[in-house]
Protein backbone atom coordinates (compact mmCIF):
# COMPACT_ATOMS: atom_id res chain seq x y z
CA UNK A 1 0.00 0.00 0.00
CA UNK A 2 2.62 2.32 1.34
CA UNK A 3 4.46 1.73 -2.55
CA UNK A 4 0.99 2.11 -4.47
CA UNK A 5 0.28 5.70 -2.39
CA UNK A 6 3.98 6.81 -3.21
CA UNK A 7 3.51 6.18 -6.65
CA UNK A 8 0.34 8.59 -7.24
CA UNK A 9 2.39 11.75 -7.07
CA UNK A 10 5.36 10.42 -9.02
CA UNK A 11 2.79 9.54 -12.57
CA UNK A 12 1.25 12.72 -11.15
CA UNK A 13 4.89 14.77 -11.20
CA UNK A 14 5.83 12.63 -14.47
CA UNK A 15 3.08 14.36 -16.48
CA UNK A 16 -0.02 11.57 -16.75
CA UNK A 17 -3.36 12.95 -16.74
CA UNK A 18 -5.19 12.33 -13.71
CA UNK A 19 -8.30 11.03 -15.62
CA UNK A 20 -8.89 10.81 -19.36
CA UNK A 21 -12.88 10.15 -20.19
CA UNK A 22 -13.78 9.30 -23.64
CA UNK A 23 -17.11 10.78 -25.30
CA UNK A 24 -18.51 10.03 -28.58
CA UNK A 25 -16.64 12.61 -29.94
CA UNK A 26 -14.24 14.31 -27.73
CA UNK A 27 -11.04 12.90 -25.31
CA UNK A 28 -10.93 14.75 -22.04
CA UNK A 29 -7.12 14.54 -20.52
CA UNK A 30 -7.43 15.58 -16.83
CA UNK A 31 -4.15 17.62 -16.47
CA UNK A 32 -5.07 19.52 -13.04
CA UNK A 33 -7.59 18.93 -11.34
CA UNK A 34 -10.94 20.17 -13.32
CA UNK A 35 -8.36 21.29 -15.82
CA UNK A 36 -9.21 19.16 -19.44
CA UNK A 37 -7.03 18.95 -22.41
CA UNK A 38 -9.73 18.75 -25.12
CA UNK A 39 -9.35 16.96 -28.23
CA UNK A 40 -11.49 15.44 -31.21
CA UNK A 41 -11.53 11.85 -32.43
CA UNK A 42 -13.03 10.25 -35.91
CA UNK A 43 -16.40 11.26 -35.16
CA UNK A 44 -16.49 14.95 -36.27
CA UNK A 45 -14.07 17.28 -37.54
CA UNK A 46 -13.27 19.67 -34.75
CA UNK A 47 -10.12 21.59 -36.30
CA UNK A 48 -8.43 22.31 -32.99
CA UNK A 49 -7.55 21.35 -29.57
CA UNK A 50 -9.64 23.21 -26.50
CA UNK A 51 -9.29 23.52 -23.17
CA UNK A 52 -12.77 23.15 -20.78
CA UNK A 53 -11.79 24.53 -16.96
CA UNK A 54 -14.39 23.47 -14.57
CA UNK A 55 -14.71 25.53 -11.33
CA UNK A 56 -17.03 25.98 -8.41
CA UNK A 57 -19.73 26.78 -9.86
CA UNK A 58 -19.56 26.97 -13.71
CA UNK A 59 -17.34 25.86 -17.00
CA UNK A 60 -14.86 27.98 -19.03
CA UNK A 61 -14.26 26.90 -22.75
CA UNK A 62 -11.07 27.93 -24.98
CA UNK A 63 -11.94 27.91 -28.44
CA UNK A 64 -14.89 26.44 -30.25
CA UNK A 65 -13.80 24.54 -32.94
CA UNK A 66 -14.28 24.67 -36.92
CA UNK A 67 -17.89 24.35 -37.35
CA UNK A 68 -21.55 24.58 -35.38
CA UNK A 69 -21.04 20.58 -35.15
CA UNK A 70 -18.04 20.76 -33.63
CA UNK A 71 -18.94 23.18 -31.40
CA UNK A 72 -22.44 21.62 -30.51
CA UNK A 73 -20.61 18.31 -30.02
CA UNK A 74 -17.81 19.72 -27.53
CA UNK A 75 -20.74 21.18 -25.57
CA UNK A 76 -22.39 17.55 -25.04
CA UNK A 77 -19.45 16.06 -24.39
CA UNK A 78 -18.90 18.64 -21.71
CA UNK A 79 -22.33 17.70 -20.35
CA UNK A 80 -21.09 14.11 -19.66
CA UNK A 81 -18.19 14.97 -17.34
CA UNK A 82 -20.19 17.77 -15.25
CA UNK A 83 -23.62 19.15 -14.91
CA UNK A 84 -22.59 23.04 -14.68
CA UNK A 85 -23.38 25.31 -16.51
CA UNK A 86 -20.98 26.31 -19.47
CA UNK A 87 -20.59 30.71 -18.64
CA UNK A 88 -17.91 31.69 -20.52
CA UNK A 89 -15.81 30.84 -23.78
CA UNK A 90 -11.99 32.26 -24.80
CA UNK A 91 -11.25 32.82 -28.28
CA UNK A 92 -7.58 32.83 -27.92
CA UNK A 93 -7.85 34.40 -31.75
CA UNK A 94 -10.21 34.79 -34.68
CA UNK A 95 -9.30 31.85 -37.31
CA UNK A 96 -12.16 29.84 -38.54
CA UNK A 97 -10.75 26.36 -36.99
CA UNK A 98 -10.88 28.28 -33.51
CA UNK A 99 -13.62 30.77 -33.24
CA UNK A 100 -16.78 29.00 -36.26
CA UNK A 101 -18.21 27.74 -33.20
CA UNK A 102 -18.71 30.77 -31.63
CA UNK A 103 -22.57 31.05 -32.32
CA UNK A 104 -24.20 27.92 -30.86
CA UNK A 105 -22.99 29.12 -27.15
CA UNK A 106 -26.06 30.48 -25.75
CA UNK A 107 -26.83 33.96 -25.05
CA UNK A 108 -26.24 33.33 -21.29
CA UNK A 109 -22.33 32.65 -22.54
CA UNK A 110 -19.87 35.28 -22.06
CA UNK A 111 -17.45 35.00 -24.99
CA UNK A 112 -14.24 36.64 -24.16
CA UNK A 113 -11.29 37.64 -26.80
CA UNK A 114 -8.80 40.18 -27.67
CA UNK A 115 -10.52 43.45 -29.51
CA UNK A 116 -8.73 42.63 -32.76
CA UNK A 117 -10.65 39.03 -32.36
CA UNK A 118 -14.37 41.45 -32.32
CA UNK A 119 -12.99 43.45 -34.86
CA UNK A 120 -12.15 40.56 -37.26
CA UNK A 121 -15.43 38.38 -36.42
CA UNK A 122 -17.56 41.38 -37.51
CA UNK A 123 -15.32 41.67 -40.84
CA UNK A 124 -15.40 39.80 -44.09
CA UNK A 125 -13.12 36.69 -42.22
CA UNK A 126 -14.85 33.73 -44.34
CA UNK A 127 -13.59 35.91 -48.02
CA UNK A 128 -9.98 36.36 -46.56
CA UNK A 129 -7.26 34.33 -47.84
CA UNK A 130 -6.31 32.52 -45.03
CA UNK A 131 -10.37 31.29 -45.06
CA UNK A 132 -10.49 30.91 -48.29
CA UNK A 133 -7.18 28.43 -48.90
CA UNK A 134 -7.38 26.48 -46.12
CA UNK A 135 -10.99 26.46 -44.55
CA UNK A 136 -13.55 26.82 -47.33
CA UNK A 137 -15.98 24.78 -49.09
CA UNK A 138 -13.91 24.63 -52.32
CA UNK A 139 -10.92 23.96 -50.64
CA UNK A 140 -12.46 21.17 -48.62
CA UNK A 141 -14.54 20.07 -51.67
CA UNK A 142 -11.12 19.11 -53.15
CA UNK A 143 -10.45 17.51 -50.08
CA UNK A 144 -13.50 15.22 -50.35
CA UNK A 145 -12.32 14.38 -54.23
CA UNK A 146 -9.01 13.35 -52.99
CA UNK A 147 -10.81 10.75 -50.98
CA UNK A 148 -13.14 9.89 -53.97
CA UNK A 149 -9.83 9.33 -55.46
CA UNK A 150 -8.38 6.84 -53.33
CA UNK A 151 -11.93 5.02 -52.55
CA UNK A 152 -11.65 4.04 -56.53
CA UNK A 153 -8.25 2.50 -55.86
CA UNK A 154 -9.19 0.64 -52.49
CA UNK A 155 -10.65 -2.13 -51.01
CA UNK A 156 -12.08 -4.16 -48.31
CA UNK A 157 -11.21 -2.70 -44.90
CA UNK A 158 -9.01 0.20 -46.46
CA UNK A 159 -11.85 1.12 -48.57
CA UNK A 160 -14.50 0.87 -45.74
CA UNK A 161 -12.62 3.14 -43.85
CA UNK A 162 -12.13 5.73 -46.64
CA UNK A 163 -16.23 5.64 -47.55
CA UNK A 164 -16.46 7.07 -43.59
CA UNK A 165 -13.70 9.35 -43.79
CA UNK A 166 -15.76 10.63 -46.94
CA UNK A 167 -19.16 10.46 -45.28
CA UNK A 168 -17.56 12.59 -42.25
CA UNK A 169 -15.99 14.84 -45.23
CA UNK A 170 -19.30 15.82 -46.37
CA UNK A 171 -21.59 16.44 -43.37
CA UNK A 172 -17.73 18.87 -42.32
CA UNK A 173 -18.23 20.60 -45.96
CA UNK A 174 -22.22 20.90 -45.07
CA UNK A 175 -21.62 22.23 -41.99
CA UNK A 176 -19.00 25.18 -43.16
CA UNK A 177 -22.25 26.62 -45.13
CA UNK A 178 -23.99 27.24 -41.69
CA UNK A 179 -20.97 29.29 -40.08
CA UNK A 180 -21.91 32.56 -39.25
CA UNK A 181 -18.94 34.56 -37.57
CA UNK A 182 -19.73 35.39 -33.87
CA UNK A 183 -17.53 38.11 -32.67
CA UNK A 184 -16.50 38.17 -28.49
CA UNK A 185 -19.25 40.10 -26.61
CA UNK A 186 -16.53 41.15 -23.90
CA UNK A 187 -12.71 42.14 -24.95
CA UNK A 188 -9.39 42.78 -23.37
CA UNK A 189 -6.78 44.04 -25.20
CA UNK A 190 -3.32 43.49 -22.64
CA UNK A 191 -4.86 41.53 -19.41
CA UNK A 192 -7.94 40.46 -17.85
CA UNK A 193 -8.52 38.52 -14.50
CA UNK A 194 -11.14 36.19 -13.91
CA UNK A 195 -12.17 34.82 -10.80
CA UNK A 196 -14.54 32.04 -10.89
CA UNK A 197 -14.60 30.65 -7.51
CA UNK A 198 -11.42 29.47 -5.70
CA UNK A 199 -9.56 29.67 -9.19
CA UNK A 200 -7.89 32.58 -10.78
CA UNK A 201 -7.64 32.47 -14.81
CA UNK A 202 -5.55 35.15 -16.23
CA UNK A 203 -6.05 36.37 -19.94
CA UNK A 204 -2.84 37.51 -21.72
CA UNK A 205 -2.16 39.41 -24.66
CA UNK A 206 1.93 38.65 -24.89
CA UNK A 207 2.33 40.60 -28.12
CA UNK A 208 1.64 40.42 -31.97
CA UNK A 209 2.31 36.81 -32.77
CA UNK A 210 -0.12 34.11 -34.93
CA UNK A 211 -2.14 37.25 -35.25
CA UNK A 212 -2.59 41.20 -33.55
CA UNK A 213 -4.72 39.33 -30.93
CA UNK A 214 -3.60 36.48 -29.45
CA UNK A 215 -4.60 35.65 -26.41
CA UNK A 216 -3.28 33.11 -24.10
CA UNK A 217 -5.04 31.57 -20.69
CA UNK A 218 -2.78 31.38 -18.04
CA UNK A 219 -3.66 29.29 -14.48
CA UNK A 220 -1.00 30.05 -12.38
CA UNK A 221 -1.78 28.13 -9.15
CA UNK A 222 -1.31 25.17 -11.84
CA UNK A 223 1.24 26.49 -13.78
CA UNK A 224 -0.54 25.73 -17.52
CA UNK A 225 -1.28 27.86 -20.42
CA UNK A 226 -3.13 27.56 -23.19
CA UNK A 227 -1.47 29.15 -25.87
CA UNK A 228 -3.72 28.87 -29.26
CA UNK A 229 -1.68 29.47 -32.47
CA UNK A 230 0.65 31.44 -31.24
CA UNK A 231 2.85 28.15 -29.49
CA UNK A 232 2.72 24.44 -30.29
CA UNK A 233 5.24 21.55 -31.70
CA UNK A 234 4.96 22.85 -35.01
CA UNK A 235 5.98 25.49 -37.60
CA UNK A 236 3.18 28.67 -36.97
CA UNK A 237 1.12 29.79 -39.81
CA UNK A 238 2.13 33.24 -40.19
CA UNK A 239 -0.38 33.86 -43.28
CA UNK A 240 -1.92 36.54 -40.70
CA UNK A 241 1.28 37.27 -38.80
CA UNK A 242 4.03 38.79 -37.64
CA UNK A 243 6.96 37.30 -37.70
CA UNK A 244 9.10 40.49 -37.14
CA UNK A 245 7.72 40.78 -33.84
CA UNK A 246 6.52 36.75 -32.67
CA UNK A 247 9.91 35.73 -31.47
CA UNK A 248 9.98 38.69 -28.84
CA UNK A 249 6.44 37.87 -27.66
CA UNK A 250 8.00 34.06 -27.39
CA UNK A 251 10.49 35.40 -25.53
CA UNK A 252 7.67 36.67 -22.86
CA UNK A 253 6.32 33.03 -22.76
CA UNK A 254 9.97 32.08 -21.63
CA UNK A 255 9.28 34.66 -19.04
CA UNK A 256 6.21 32.86 -17.17
CA UNK A 257 6.26 30.34 -15.08
CA UNK A 258 4.63 27.19 -16.55
CA UNK A 259 4.79 23.66 -16.63
CA UNK A 260 2.62 22.90 -19.32
CA UNK A 261 1.62 24.57 -22.39
CA UNK A 262 -1.29 23.46 -24.26
CA UNK A 263 -1.13 24.02 -27.90
CA UNK A 264 -3.84 25.21 -30.46
CA UNK A 265 -2.78 22.16 -32.09
CA UNK A 266 -0.85 18.97 -31.09
CA UNK A 267 -0.17 17.48 -28.01
CA UNK A 268 0.54 18.73 -24.36
CA UNK A 269 4.26 20.60 -24.23
CA UNK A 270 6.04 20.24 -21.04
CA UNK A 271 9.60 20.82 -22.68
CA UNK A 272 10.62 24.72 -22.31
CA UNK A 273 13.03 24.01 -25.10
CA UNK A 274 10.17 23.84 -27.69
CA UNK A 275 9.97 27.99 -27.55
CA UNK A 276 13.94 28.38 -28.51
CA UNK A 277 13.10 25.70 -31.41
CA UNK A 278 10.01 28.08 -32.78
CA UNK A 279 11.95 30.96 -32.23
CA UNK A 280 15.01 29.53 -34.39
CA UNK A 281 12.79 28.62 -37.00
CA UNK A 282 10.75 32.18 -37.14
CA UNK A 283 14.36 33.99 -37.22
CA UNK A 284 14.98 31.72 -39.90
CA UNK A 285 12.28 32.07 -41.93
CA UNK A 286 11.74 35.70 -41.51
CA UNK A 287 15.63 36.62 -42.29
CA UNK A 288 15.93 34.20 -45.40
CA UNK A 289 12.69 36.50 -46.92
CA UNK A 290 13.86 39.84 -45.76
CA UNK A 291 16.96 39.14 -47.60
CA UNK A 292 15.20 38.29 -50.61
CA UNK A 293 13.18 41.62 -50.41
CA UNK A 294 16.11 43.64 -49.64
CA UNK A 295 17.49 42.26 -52.74
CA UNK A 296 15.06 43.35 -54.88
CA UNK A 297 13.39 39.80 -55.53
CA UNK A 298 9.94 39.15 -56.49
CA UNK A 299 7.63 37.87 -53.92
CA UNK A 300 7.53 34.48 -56.61
CA UNK A 301 11.30 34.26 -56.84
CA UNK A 302 11.99 34.61 -53.07
CA UNK A 303 9.21 31.60 -52.64
CA UNK A 304 11.64 29.57 -55.12
CA UNK A 305 14.49 30.94 -53.55
CA UNK A 306 13.72 29.65 -49.97
CA UNK A 307 14.75 26.91 -48.22
CA UNK A 308 13.04 25.05 -45.31
CA UNK A 309 14.40 22.15 -45.78
CA UNK A 310 15.85 21.83 -42.47
CA UNK A 311 12.67 22.00 -41.05
CA UNK A 312 10.85 19.51 -43.32
CA UNK A 313 8.95 17.75 -40.61
CA UNK A 314 8.54 20.90 -38.46
CA UNK A 315 7.30 22.81 -41.14
CA UNK A 316 5.34 20.14 -42.99
CA UNK A 317 2.05 22.09 -43.48
CA UNK A 318 3.96 24.77 -44.92
CA UNK A 319 5.75 22.77 -47.34
CA UNK A 320 2.75 20.45 -48.30
CA UNK A 321 -0.29 22.36 -48.81
CA UNK A 322 -1.15 24.07 -51.78
CA UNK A 323 -1.24 27.14 -51.13
CA UNK A 324 0.44 28.58 -47.89
CA UNK A 325 3.61 29.28 -48.78
CA UNK A 326 2.63 32.22 -51.35
CA UNK A 327 0.24 33.63 -48.65
CA UNK A 328 3.22 33.58 -45.99
CA UNK A 329 5.52 35.15 -48.15
CA UNK A 330 3.36 37.56 -49.44
CA UNK A 331 2.33 38.54 -45.96
CA UNK A 332 6.00 38.96 -45.23
CA UNK A 333 6.08 41.30 -48.30
CA UNK A 334 3.72 43.79 -46.85
CA UNK A 335 4.84 43.88 -43.53
CA UNK A 336 8.10 44.89 -45.18
CA UNK A 337 6.42 47.17 -47.59
CA UNK A 338 4.98 49.04 -43.99
CA UNK A 339 1.26 47.18 -44.54
CA UNK A 340 0.51 46.03 -41.19
CA UNK A 341 -2.80 44.51 -40.03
Amino acid sequence: MKRLLLAVPFLLLAGFALETRQTATHKFEEIAAGVFFVTGGDKVVVGSNSLVVVNDDDVLVVDSHITPEAARALIASVKTITNKPIRTLVNSHYHYDHANGNQVFGKDVEIIGHEYTRRKLLGDVLHEATFLNNGSVATQERVAAGIEEQIQKASGVQKTALEARLALQRRHIQEIGEVKPTPPNVTLTNRMTLHRGSREIQLLHLGRAHTAGDVAVYLPADQIIFTGDMFYRGAPYLGDGFPDEFVQTLERLKGMDWKMAVGGHGPLIRDRAQVDFNQQYLREYWGQVKGFHAAKMTKEQARGKLDLSKYKDFARFQLTAPGVLEIEVGRMYNLLNGVRD
